[in-house]
């Protein structure tokens, strides 16, 4: 097999790091380059005489990213990368054959990135630590080496001072410092983040501060978020807060629900909401500019394409809440992906430095917390308010949160708003302590939609409803009423008849003629009236009576009826008397002719036998001839 340069290593593995470690986490990054596969089997006609003809075969090393714990010897695999592909053979790129010289792998902790030369090549690999992805590119051999001095020692990323200080630096840049007095500056010292005792600021202004009574202050007093123990305030006016009573309250005065569902006198359970002015009145709540849909089914005519119940309480603080985006975003360039490599054995900026930091790609916010540490608990220990990543509860009990499918919930069990869009309307629904779905009752409230009283439309809606099947009733008998009236007109001139229909506790009589124009047309017209007069339904009125008209044309060939009317009758039997007599006369006449022919048959036979001599019948004369 064809391995160029092959370097034999003392041991398979390079490792960096030196951060203290514990059993539960990896402290350093280990690297394997000695693992090889075959990529093209030799072609030799003589595999012990290259010299005979034939291609050599190629091998290719891996290389191996682990996380490793240099306490317990446990390890993770975060990349295992084929130097060389087949396709890689006769190409410039035919240089990944050579293994990584061990000598020449070098760690670059501004970057986050680890260097891995190959043996005898001005090229490198480049395994990028935060997005776990590995390159290639060309190597530069450092301009002044090691070599040139007697002793080198590293930087020390922790440095202690005189004034009692304690800072950690990366090539030169502070990054972290505990102050003499307790708190902990992020940053450099014109652009930093400082922890103090009551909480966080910004280039030394205050951004999240735990005021005297337990409150939490995000941002500067005059243009703040506070979170109290009842829930939360923009600038010293409630956004969503729940009271003793257990209500919740949305806005200032405003969108008002309960923490638990209510049982109504018949047993049903519903979600109660409604609005209350600033002197604690009931006022309507205006469905604004959108469509209102219980189960999908629109309840008022709208133009609008979906329901938003609290628009304007959940958008009105939008400026507020980003007004500090500019502060928040100032170190993030700062603060790095190579935290895990920044050594401390401070116990409490460890923990500090993992509870805050600045979300990964974003310039403008701020987490506070991590994977375990992700509760916020702001009050007394019995009763406090909680916010965590579902949302914030009060005494235990749910404010506002959001489930894992994305739902929306108020209350503690509650209102509901829907995730996804059904349908292109945006759904909202009322739950019980069970999950179960149960009515939402508008509690003492009038509920609108665009100014227009729900109540009211469907008052009107149910009057429409009546009128409009009672006018269907009425419609369907004076159809009855006008088929009992004639279409044609068969033995006369002209038909008329008188016709009633009945239908649904509604009657009606109608009356129309038909008229035989000729063999092939006939025409007829009617109408029908309906007792209890016409209804009117919203737009429109079911009218009491109808009108028709039409006409009947034969076309093709007429058949006569096999009915006859009472003239024809008459005429028929006029000519059947005809008939007989002339009948009688013809068989009188025939009765003269059997006798003529009779009489004319003997005196036939008796001429036949005076022909032949055999007749003695005096009656014939006999004559003899001489």
């Amino acid at each position: 097999m064809k391995r160029l340069l092959a370097f034999s290593l003392i041991s398979s593995s390079l490792i960096f790091g030196s951060k203290t470690s514990t059993a539960e986490e990896y402290d350093s990054w280990a690297i394997k380059i000695n693992e090889t596969i075959t990529v093209r089997e030799n072609t030799y006609i003589d595999p012990t005489d290259p010299s005979q003809g034939g291609d050599p075969g190629y091998d290719s090393y891996f290389i191996e990213i682990y996380e490793y714990n240099s306490l317990t010897g446990a390890e993770n695999r975060k990349l295992r990368h084929q130097q060389l592909q087949d396709s890689d053979i006769g190409t410039s790129d035919e240089w990944k054959m050579h293994q990584v010289d061990s000598e020449k792998i070098t760690l670059d902790s501004i970057e986050g990135k680890i260097n891995l030369k190959a043996t005898g090549q001005n090229k490198q690999y480049i395994y990028d630590i935060k997005n776990n992805t590995i390159s290639t590119g060309n190597y530069v051999a450092p301009t002044n080496p090691t070599s040139n001095y007697q002793k080198i020692f590293e930087i020390p990323t922790v440095l202690g001072n005189s004034d009692g200080t304690k800072s950690i630096e990366i090539g030169g840049s502070k990054i972290v410092e505990q102050q003499s007095d307790g708190s902990v500056q992020l940053g450099a010292d014109t652009n930093d983040i400082d922890v103090v005792a009551d909480g966080l600021n910004i280039d030394g202004a205050a951004v999240i501060t735990k005021n005297a009574d337990g409150s939490i202050q995000i941002g500067a007093d005059g243009n703040d978020i506070d979170i109290t123990a009842e829930g939360l305030n923009v600038d010293g006016k409630s956004l969503i807060t729940q009271k003793a009573n257990g209500e919740i309250h949305i806005g200032e005065n405003s969108l008002i629900t309960k923490k638990k569902e209510v049982t109504l006198p018949d047993g049903r359970k519903v979600q109660p909401l409604y609005a209350e002015d600033e002197d604690d009145n009931r006022i309507p709540i205006n469905i604004d500019g959108s469509k209102l849909l219980i189960d999908g089914v629109e309840v008022q005519t709208g133009n609008n394409a979906q329901v938003t119940t609290n628009k304007n309480n959940i958008s009105t603080n939008k400026a507020n809440i980003s007004s500090n985006d500019t502060d928040i975003a100032s170190n993030s360039s700062s603060i790095s992906t190579n935290s895990s490599n920044i050594s401390s054995n401070d116990t409490d900026i460890s923990t500090l430095q993992g509870l805050i930091s600045t979300k990964s790609g974003s310039t403008t916010t701020t987490r506070i917390g991590d994977s375990t540490k992700n509760t916020l608990e702001i009050g007394p220990a019995t009763n406090p308010t909680t916010i965590d990543q579902s949302g914030i509860s009060v005494s235990g009990g749910n404010l506002i949160k959001k489930v894992s499918n994305g739902n929306i919930h108020i209350g503690k069990n509650s209102f509901v708003i829907g995730n996804d869009v059904l349908n292109g309307a945006h759904p909202i629904w009322a739950e019980d302590e069970n999950g179960t779905k149960i009515p939402l009752n508008i509690y003492g409230s009038d509920l609108q939609i665009n100014g227009v009283s729900i109540q009211g439309q469907i008052n009107t809606n149910k009057s429409n409803i009546k009128n409009l099947g009672s006018g269907v009733a009425g419609s369907t008998a004076l159809t009855a009423a006008l088929t009992a009236l004639p279409q044609t007109s068969k033995e006369s001139k002209l038909s008329c008849g008188v016709g009633t229909g009945a239908y649904s506790s509604r009657y009606a009589v109608g009356f129309g003629c038909a008229s035989k124009v000729n063999e092939r047309v006939d025409i007829n017209a009617g109408g029908s009236y309906v007792f209890g007069g016409s209804k009117s339904y919203g737009g429109g009125t079911l009218d009491s009576g109808v009108v028709k008209a039409g006409f009947v044309f034969k076309l093709g060939e007429l058949n006569k009826s096999t009915q006859i009317s009472m003239k024809e009758k008459k005429e028929f039997k006029k000519e059947i008397s005809v008939l007989k007599k002339n009948n009688k006369n013809i068989l009188s006449k025939n009765q003269k002719l059997e006798n003529q022919v009779f009489t004319l048959m003997a005196r036939l036979e008796r001429l036949e036998k005076i022909a032949l001599s055999e007749t003695t019948s005096k009656d014939v004369a006999v004559y003899k001839v001489n």
